[in-house]
């Protein structure tokens, strides 16, 4: 039976689907970055999420919409002022009555004419505004923040550092929202003004913000995608500004990260190339080598990860480099405490061990890496020793390392595996007994899973369980080999 779990992980003809595979897990390994944001959004609060006396589904009725709209619209400055600050605390956690008000009534079209105006405390709270109504969860609402688009982008020129700053947190929500919000954003001039605020700003908040909404920017689907690459050489910009960035400037290289993440996720193998040679990866490792910042790795290991993703070749590339086996090593070790990053971690490794066999080897060199492998395996959740499994099975195969792994370990998990109701562990599990009985020398194989309690009966119910014929044949197989050899042997 030919091995199936590096095409599941790593199969170069169609590295596409490996992507995909990391766009569906792309909400759960997000969860640490939604603090400040969700769907790539970010709300500002007028104290913190959780200090917020602001309660979901507040009583707001159509006479408090239209106290706000005669309030924005007054020529009373500190009326103005009033309703800006209401609307802008209401907007965290908006009412059925003030969405209708957004989508339907004068709250936009109020709002811009604030925003054109010539009072910059006005002007930053309006952008306030503006933002937190692109950072909805609803579509209906966070498009109508696009009409303040061609309002807002020559804000990002301000001689203000508050409405700089506001005006790109504002663009990046909108571009959060999707393909044709990108597309209109860009067509409005966002996506240069934001990479020209980034690239020169000298205030780290507001370039950090700027590197955020460029990130949003970068997403796909887009018209313009291959205009990163080409035209603005957004590989080497984030290369010069991580080597760059001061040593305590923890959140704009994340920023940086994350734009690397999407830039490397859509690319072409040609694109991927550029970013390598740009040495945006190298700058990322140098940085990340002690970090311990989980809002910061995670986007670094997402990055490598989908450099890994592509042709052998760059995998090797990226193997060679100072510090990556080292990186991955660390989070796969515990020391950083998040499982998401040890997921990410474990997801890069598989690549790796999917390349070619020098990879292994190195893998198989570094202090500890297939220790973690084995520990994962033997008391994690099923979901992350999955990831590890990959890696072991790529070991023993691609690698020819079989002999090399603590087999007697390892045995009785993966026979857990076969137990499972998952699919994929069941494959797995069935997979690496086939690689025990193969390649391990005389009975070696075979001795090793009679000495788990239930063993061949896991592959016997197994076959009588299985909806999948190919999962079917290869357990019948096993088991032939397993009984065929002790009647040979009588």
């Amino acid at each position: 039976m030919p091995p199936r779990f590096k095409e599941l992980y790593k199969h170069v003809p169609s590295a596409r689907e490996v992507r995909q595979r990391r766009l569906l897990q792309d909400a759960q390994l997000r969860r640490l970055h939604r603090e400040q944001a969700f769907m790539g959004k970010r709300v500002r609060y007028r104290t913190t999420p959780q200090e917020s006396e602001t309660e979901t589904e507040y009583e707001f009725t159509q006479t408090d919409t239209e106290k706000l709209a005669e309030g924005l619209g007054s020529a009373d400055h500190e009326q103005r002022m009033e309703a800006l600050g209401t609307l802008s605390s209401k907007l965290e956690q908006p009412s059925e009555e003030l969405r209708r008000f957004i989508v339907d009534g004068r709250c936009m079209e109020l709002l811009t004419a604030v925003i054109s105006g010539t009072d910059s405390d006005e002007t930053v709270q309006s952008l306030w505004c503006v933002t937190n109504v692109a950072a909805n969860e609803s579509s209906q609402v966070a498009g109508r923040a696009l009409d303040a688009a061609p309002y807002v982008v020559p804000l990002l020129t301000s001689s203000n550092m508050e409405i700089r700053n506001q005006a790109a947190w504002a663009l990046g929500n909108m571009a959060a929202e999707g393909e044709g919000a990108r597309n209109q954003l860009q067509a409005n001039g966002a996506l240069d003004a934001l990479v020209y605020l980034a690239d020169c700003e000298t205030d780290s908040e507001v370039q950090q913000t700027a590197w955020f909404a460029v990130s949003n920017m970068a997403r796909t689907p887009s018209a313009y995608f291959d205009s990163l690459f080409d035209k603005m050489k957004l590989p080497q910009l984030v290369a010069r500004q991580a080597e760059a960035l001061a040593e305590d400037s923890t959140g704009c290289l994340a920023e940086l990260a994350w734009v690397s993440a999407y830039l490397t996720a859509a690319g072409s193998t040609d694109k991927i190339d550029q970013f390598l040679e740009a040495g945006a990866a190298d700058a990322f490792l140098k940085r990340t080598a002690a970090a311990a910042d989980v809002a910061l790795l995670i986007p670094v290991i997402r990055t490598l990860g989908n450099i890994a993703a592509g042709t052998d070749t760059q995998t090797h590339q990226l193997v060679g480099k100072p510090g990556f086996l080292d990186l991955v090593a660390r989070c796969i070790g515990a020391s950083t405490g998040s499982r998401a990053v040890e997921k990410e971690a474990l997801w890069v490794l598989s690549n790796v061990t999917a390349g070619s066999k020098d990879d292994v080897d190195a893998v198989m060199g570094h202090a500890h890496m297939v220790e973690s492998l084995v520990r994962i395996v033997e008391t994690q959740t099923f979901d992350i020793k999955k990831e590890a499994a990959f890696s072991l099975l790529n070991i023993a195969l691609v690698g020819e390392r079989v002999g090399d792994l603590p087999n007697e370990r390892l045995v009785s998990e993966f026979v857990d595996f076969v137990r499972s109701q998952d699919e994929q562990l069941v494959r797995l599990g069935v997979q690496f007994i086939a690689v025990l009985f193969a390649q391990l020398p005389g009975r070696q194989g075979p001795d090793l899973l009679r000495g788990v309690e239930g063993g061949i009966d896991a592959l016997e119910n197994l076959v009588a369980v299985t909806d999948s014929d190919e999962t079917r044949s290869a357990a019948s197989a096993l088991i032939d080999s397993y009984y065929g050899d002790d009647a040979d042997a009588e």
